[in-house]
């Protein structure tokens, strides 16, 4: 009797401690960021998406933001982007920033895919033209599991103000640095249990923004296609991103309980290219997206593999420019090389869109020596990159801060850049918009796509082999 006493007195006391501990509550979240409308990694992307459901009914699904612009077969659809928002929705798609390539098609490409999506689109750093009617919010406020969670949203915006994009698809979108408008948004911290950012600001930015913001639990981040492999907290503060083009995808935990709040954070990276299973829906829509006969013409030949390259490609797009033109020398902004690889075999013209989807024009300059070290210098800068270059190479040098400097620029006749001296230039209408150099000629329009260039230098060189070609190196 007094030992059943005893047992009871002890599980009374085992009860009621489990009683006094908080519960624990977790919330999962899956991430991806740049996916750049490669819709043929989505099967993979569904049968992922779906098994992580069935263990975690409750799991958010993010974007942070560059969903289109880098297949022909979404970004030329009859409505542009269709295909990629479609299968977002398909795949039950929570949440997204704007990227800047939300910008290609303009804000009235923005409205379309807002007006399409079943999921908001937030971004706390730009605001559009009321006439515009385009409804992206700072913020949302989102429920699972009986815990509110916050999310912000935020783009980088460039030296010239604007994101990376080109200037003239702007029109009617205003621009404030993240920075800036951060504090606005950090009493959301106390109205919500997790607070959380969707950024396309880039990696770097995202560490700064951590050590400036540790209100946040978690930064789902994208825009410099850096693949944290590993669990990243900075100042408290989990950072995540997936690389690109729907290779892979970041699962994270948050366990919470009500009196401490978030008491540990994980994540885990979870290949996506290389998965064997795929989701029978999912393909049959990308199927039906991917039939479409006129990318598929084969415009000439590559002759030697192309493999993590993107220098060699372009250069074959600064050439085509040069060459197209009748100018000296032709460039071709890093930023602007959206493959990096061709295989051996022919070349089709959604390789060519693949390359360069941005329908940017070609114009001509007329620049002086020093101008032309001068856009070098000032490209780099802008571009986080050096300019693919034809006519002539270059070399430079690394500063104390690893900055590129002392251009030094080569003809392809073996003679040094005359600084005094007017040359013919040729380069795409972004980089003459959006990069801050010195200029005397405002340019003139070439009156031709640098894509259709490009298809345009096939036909008269219909085999190619620009495997190892590299026109700049450091001194």
């Amino acid at each position: 009797m007094r030992r059943h006493l005893a047992l009871c007195v002890v599980l009374g006391v085992v009860i009621g401690l489990m009683s006094c501990q908080p519960k624990e509550t977790k919330i999962y979240v899956a991430s991806i960021n740049d996916m750049h409308a490669n819709i043929n990694n989505f099967p993979q992307l569904g049968y992922i998406v779906d098994s992580l459901r069935a263990e975690h009914p409750d799991m958010l699904l993010f974007s942070a933001g560059d969903n289109r612009s880098g297949n022909p077969f979404n970004d030329r659809f009859v409505e542009p982007s269709r295909p990629i928002i479609d299968l977002m929705n398909a795949l039950g798609f929570d949440l997204c920033t704007l990227g800047n390539h939300e910008w290609d098609n303009g804000p009235e490409g923005i409205r379309q895919m807002v007006g399409w999506a079943d999921f908001p689109f937030i971004c706390a750093n730009v605001t559009f033209d009321d006439s515009l009617n385009i409804p992206v919010k700072p913020y949302v406020m989102l429920e699972r599991n009986g815990l509110k969670i916050g999310v912000v949203g935020g783009i980088e915006v460039g030296r010239n103000g604007i994101p990376a994009f080109h200037p003239k698809n702007a029109g009617g979108s205003h621009f404030d640095s993240i920075e800036y408008v951060l504090p606005e948004y950090m009493n959301l911290r106390d109205e919500c249990d997790l607070f959380f950012m969707l950024s396309h600001c880039g990696f770097e930015e995202d560490l700064e923004l951590a050590e400036r913001f540790p209100q946040f639990d978690a930064i789902f981040g994208g825009h410099s296609h850096t693949l944290v492999d590993s669990l990243r907290i900075v100042n408290g503060v989990l950072i995540t991103q997936a690389m690109s083009r729907v290779k892979y995808l970041t699962f994270s935990t948050f366990t919470f309980n009500k009196k401490e709040g978030v008491v540990n954070k994980e994540s885990v990276v979870i290949p996506i290219e290389t998965c064997a299973s795929r989701s029978d829906r999912i393909q049959a829509m990308v199927d039906d997206f991917n039939n479409n006969e006129v990318f598929k013409q084969v415009l000439g030949h590559n002759d030697t593999d192309i493999v993590d390259c993107r220098d060699c490609l372009g250069n074959l797009m600064a050439d085509s420019y040069r060459e197209i033109t009748g100018s000296e020398m032709g460039f071709q902004n890093h930023g602007g090389v959206r493959i990096t690889s061709l295989p051996a075999g022919p070349i089709t013209l959604g390789d060519i869109y693949s390359l360069d989807p941005f329908d940017n024009g070609l114009v001509t300059l007329t620049m002086t020596g020093q101008e032309i070290v001068d856009f070098i210098e000032a490209s780099d800068l802008t571009d986080h990159g050096l300019n693919y270059c034809s006519g002539c190479s270059y070399t430079y040098m690394l500063d104390e801060e690893g900055h590129r400097t002392a251009f030094q620029v080569t003809l392809d006749n073996g003679k040094p850049l005359k600084m005094d001296k007017k040359y013919k230039v040729a380069m795409n209408s972004f980089m003459l918009a959006a990069f801050k150099f010195n200029h005397e000629d405002p340019g003139t329009s070439a009156n031709i796509r640098s894509n259709e260039a490009i298809t345009k230098y096939l036909e008269a060189h219909p085999h190619v082999d620009y495997a190892g070609v590299s026109r700049f190196h450091e001194r």
